[in-house]
Formats: structure tokens, sequence, C-alpha cells
């Protein structure tokens, strides 16, 4: 039996030697395969790194745009508000101007009305006198041998009327 043992032993240490053997290759290929996960891992890092690179410029490129629109933008509403504010300047000089001729007008209006009422007062009194001289040269061309020759007509000649005199304005 002990040449059993013996051999047995040999071939306990052989299967222990076998299965120290497997785990190390076993050990090995778990190595073997982290090793190339990580190698994997550090290339996709790498290239994530270079495309974060590059969306960062993108990115900064695209900031710098946009603020240079935005400066470009701001000048622009400048710009309107301060030709808005002329326009509503103008609008209120116009508006005073329209005021101005407005009280301009009727200023002349009313001193064109008074004018029209002299007018029309004037050629009534002239109607009234040419009537009077009319109605006075009738009875006089009736009557020659009545009036004398230096003599002055009972009704007021043309010459004496009170319209005559000027008009103060």
């Amino acid at each position: 039996m002990a040449a059993n043992n013996h051999s047995s032993g040999k071939s306990g240490a052989g299967r222990a030697v076998a299965r120290e053997l497997d785990q190390l290759k076993k050990k090995v290929k778990e190595l073997a395969l982290r090793l190339e996960r990580e190698a994997k891992a550090r290339e996709l890092a790498a290239r994530l790194a270079v495309v974060a690179k590059k969306a960062r410029e993108q990115l900064t490129r695209e900031i710098k745009a946009l603020r240079e629109q935005g400066r470009k933008m701001a000048s622009e509403l400048k710009s309107a508000i301060t030709d808005a504010n002329k326009r509503k300047q103008t609008v209120e000089e116009a508006r005073g101007k329209i005021a101005e001729l407005r009280a301009e007008l009727a200023r002349r209006t009313a001193d064109l009305k008074h004018k029209s009422e002299e007018l029309k007062k004037l050629a009534r009194e002239s109607a009234h006198r040419a009537a009077v001289i009319i109605s006075g040269a009738s009875q006089s061309a009736a009557e020659p041998a009545q009036s004398s020759v230096g003599s002055r007509p009972s009704e007021p000649g043309p010459e004496d009327h009170p319209s005559d005199k000027p008009t103060p304005t």
C-alpha cells in the first residue's frame, strides 16, 4: 500500500500542480482580459478627450460669434432707440408747429371775418349813399330852378358821409 500511497501522492501532487497551473492560466486570462479592457478604456478615453477638445473649441467659436452678434444687436438696438427718440422729438416739434399754424389760421380767419363785416357795412353805406345821390339827382333834375349854384343839398353828399373817414384797424 505504501507504493500505492506514493504513487497516489505523486499523482495528488501532480493534480495540485495541475490545479495551480489551471488557476494561474485562469488568472492570466483574467488579467489579459482586464488589461485589454483597460487598454480599450484608455483608447476610448483618449478619443473622448479629442472629441471633447474639438467640441470645446467649437463651443468657444460659437460663444465668440454669439458675443459679436450680441454686440452688433445691442448697437443696432441703441441706434433704433436713438432714431425712435429723434422721431418722437420731430413729431413733438411738428405738433407744436401745427398748433402755431392753427392759432395763426384762427387769428387770420377772425381778421378776415372782421374785414368782411366791415366791407359789408361799407357796401351797405355806399349803396345807401348812391341811392341818396341818385334820388337827390332825380329831384334836382325835376326842380332845376329851385336849387342855387352854390348851395348844398339837404341830404349829405358823398364827400360829407361819416364812412369816408378812415376806420382804425
